[in-house]
């Protein structure tokens, strides 16, 4: 008889963000399709969709919920890092805690670490260091656990959970595209006007058709919104996170501030354009040399003379996209994590 064990899975869930949702996603499709002796519970901040395929608990009942299960897993994300703010990471970092006073082992499953600045945050986070087994999701996240002296856990080099995700279901099938898809957010570095002006300018010049992504339906939608207007386009706020699949790949080109929709575009074999504000964003662009990518503080004739050589180029960056995506990716490390908490199951529940 197979004994069923519960998993709390705990990450920025529920709160408008396509890229965690996919996350999520694709986290309780592995564990669904290949470990059916653990039974998934979400910390959620409302009613789990039925797409997902989990059982849920509010997030004001995290007490309880670590109460009721064999052990907790962090899943996937940015979500140890105190660059957004302080309180978050020490509420992450909390949960752990919590969770190891209360003899629950801890996991963590294709973790994006960092940036940590404050000295209180560089102190605390040494508390991944009760841990048992971690997966990165990339190797600046791995080097930032050396230099901060965390490494007591069990530790595997990985890959992002989305890259993971059955996308061929979704994607669209008209032969009708449109031309350019953009993701942009709040950034204190941010040169909104310069982008705003490059993209005058290039759709212009290409006489292209433009669209701007909600992917953060909170914390982007002012910026979507202003950037909609002034460049009189499209405002995309997504539904589902699978149905956004099938949007994306009816565009030809995307532009990203935001990681997970360029990790679609690789997936769905769409030509893009990085905006790099973040390490994690700089690592996913760092795997395809052939691929342009502008910082945020850059000047609006650089920006237009790089999003010309894109759009010019798509031929080019979708044979890199398409050799990068017949390279294998590290599933085996990716998971190994759900794996290594067998050891650790209590005997007798």
């Amino acid at each position: 008889m197979i004994t069923v064990r519960r998993l709390l899975l705990v990450g920025y869930f529920g709160f408008e963000n396509l890229g965690d949702e996919l996350l999520l996603i694709s986290l309780l499709n592995y564990i669904n399709r290949n470990l059916p002796d653990i039974k998934p519970l979400v910390l959620y901040s409302r009613a789990l969709p039925e797409v997902y395929g989990g059982d849920v608990i509010p997030r004001r009942r995290l007490i309880s919920g670590i109460r009721m299960v064999d052990g907790v897993c962090f899943a996937g994300g940015s979500i140890l890092q105190d660059v957004t703010s302080l309180r978050s990471l020490l509420y992450y970092l909390g949960i752990i805690l919590l969770s190891i006073f209360m003899k629950k082992p801890v996991i963590m499953v294709s973790q994006g670490i960092g940036p940590i600045r404050s000295r209180l945050g560089k102190m605390l986070i040494r508390i991944i260091n009760s841990v048992y087994s971690i997966s990165l999701r990339d190797e600046e996240s791995l080097k930032l656990l050396d230099d901060l002296g965390i490494n007591k856990p069990r530790r595997y080099l990985g890959n992002d959970l989305v890259f993971f995700l059955d996308l061929e279901r979704f994607k669209g099938s008209s032969d009708k595209k449109r031309d350019v898809l953009i993701s942009v957010r709040e950034f204190s570095d941010f040169r909104e006007d310069e982008f705003l002006e490059a993209f005058f300018r290039f759709r212009n010049k290409y006489n292209t058709d433009m669209a701007i992504l909600v992917t953060h339906r909170l914390e982007d939608k002012d910026i979507s919104e202003r950037f909609a207007k002034k460049l009189n386009c499209d405002l995309i706020f997504w539904e589902d996170p699978l149905s956004t699949i099938h949007t994306m790949s009816s565009f030809r080109f995307v532009i990203s501030m935001r990681l997970h929709p360029l990790i679609l575009s690789a997936l769905l074999g769409i030509p893009f354009l990085g905006i790099i504000y973040d390490p994690k964003v700089r690592s996913f662009i760092s795997l395809f040399p052939d691929i342009y990518s502008l910082d945020v503080d850059s000047k609006s004739e650089e920006i237009e003379k790089i999003i010309s050589l894109s759009w010019e180029n798509r031929e080019m960056i979708a044979s890199s996209i398409s050799a990068f995506k017949s390279t294998a990716l590290n599933m085996e490390d990716t998971f190994k994590p759900l794996y290594d908490i067998y050891d650790v199951w209590p005997k007798d529940r």
